[in-house]
């Protein structure tokens, strides 16, 4: 456990150093991301049992890749209604067999992503990346496709500002062909570019969440997972009345408090108003989805809105109360998923050689596999995220 802390007090350190005055340096913030990318992507087989099956795919799509055929029926099979991420699959496999290089490969590429977003829309990306930590740091070890295709979505962001459509599109369909639930951000583009009077805003998320109290969202699942073919998204329909998901309704009147105090300080162009959009949409879908253990992953698509927004409000000297409540609230989230997936995370341990005997390396990794699988179930309920 101690050095996930140790990488999060790093962050904090730097996020607080730099002021977001002046632009931090990009080398040094690239460098940084790809640090926590090696952290994650040497991790051997930690954070669930989604990375395993990943890597049985990976190795599946080797096999056929070394016999010149890239479109088999395991590809289809298995990346028929998203084959961006079965490209990629089939392009790094066409270099090596090593389930672990292909992880490692793979997370590289998502935190320059990652990098490039947090960059282009702050001027102090290492709070960007503090809040980012807080919010969606563990995810990145285990579902693969989707924070691949949230971080795809983000560069689109800019295009919903400039009106352009055509743009905005290709990367979204781009995001979709990586997991079909990017399909939904179509609805931000349409979403007026203005500031709304905070009595409508607060009505508007009170109706949201008497309607997902309702529990229409498991209609939605349905009726989404047959708009696109996809039995995963329809099958979510089938966890969308199990209980009732409070922390989310906590986090979104949380997040939703700061904006509205704050919100006369969002300026007017197009790009903040837009971001400022974004972050309404992730409080809504946190409240529309309130009664679903899997709706709360659609936000995370709206996550760059919560992260620059927050940013820029914590930017000038008299903003340092609100920079540190965040800081600390961004602590016990990671603190929470941190705790709750256990033995999903640590003991933190590389896949590179160590000095250990074979058999009882075989052993805890075969033990590791159990007890994900067993405990997979229990977890799903501890999250601030569903966790399959």
């Amino acid at each position: 456990m101690a050095y996930y802390i140790i990488l999060f007090v790093i962050t904090t350190i730097l996020a607080w150093f730099y002021s977001g005055n002046t632009k931090v340096s990009k080398p040094l913030f690239f460098s940084f991301c790809l640090s926590i990318g090696l952290f994650v992507g040497l991790a051997d087989m930690l954070g669930g049992y989604d990375r395993y099956i990943y890597c049985e795919v990976f190795q599946d799509m080797h096999e056929n890749v070394t016999k010149g055929v890239f479109f088999s029926e395991e590809f289809l099979y298995f990346f028929g209604k998203e084959p961006v991420y079965g490209l990629i699959n089939d392009f790094i496999a066409f270099f090596t067999p090593n389930r672990y290089i292909f992880i490692l490969v793979y997370t590289l590429f998502l935190y320059i992503v990652y990098a490039v977003n947090f960059y282009r829309y702050t001027k102090n990306p290492f709070f960007a990346l503090l809040i980012f930590e807080g919010l969606m740091f563990f995810f990145t070890f285990t579902y693969l496709r989707q924070v691949l295709a949230a971080g795809v979505v983000w560069l689109a962001i800019p295009y919903v500002a400039q009106r352009s459509l055509k743009k905005y599109l290709l990367f979204i369909v781009l995001a979709t062909l990586i997991h079909n639930s990017a399909a939904y951000m179509l609805l931000l583009y349409f979403i007026p570019r203005r500031k709304f009077e905070e009595k409508h805003i607060v009505l508007f998320m009170l109706a949201l969440l008497v309607i997902g109290i309702s529990g229409i969202t498991k209609f939605v699942f349905s009726l989404s997972g047959d708009a696109v073919s996809n039995a995963r998204i329809a099958s979510y329909a089938e966890t969308a009345e199990i209980g009732f998901r409070i922390e989310y309704v906590i986090e979104a009147m949380l997040f939703l408090s700061i904006l509205l105090l704050n919100y006369k300080r969002i300026d007017e162009d197009a790009l903040s108003l837009t971001l400022a959009n974004v972050y309404l949409m992730f409080c809504g879908l946190l409240l529309f989805f309130c009664k679903s253990s899997d709706g709360g992953r659609i936000a995370w698509y709206c996550l760059l809105g919560i992260i620059v927004v927050l940013e820029r409000f914590c930017r000038p000297k008299s903003a340092v109360p609100l920079k540190s409540f965040i800081t600390i609230m961004c602590f016990v989230l990671f603190y929470r998923i941190l705790s709750a997936w256990g033995i999903l995370l640590y003991p933190y341990k590389t896949f590179l050689p160590q000095e250990s005997d074979k058999g009882t390396l075989l052993k805890k990794r075969m033990s590791m596999i159990m007890h994900t699988i067993m405990i997979n179930y229990i977890i799903y309920d501890n999250c601030f995220y569903s966790y399959i």
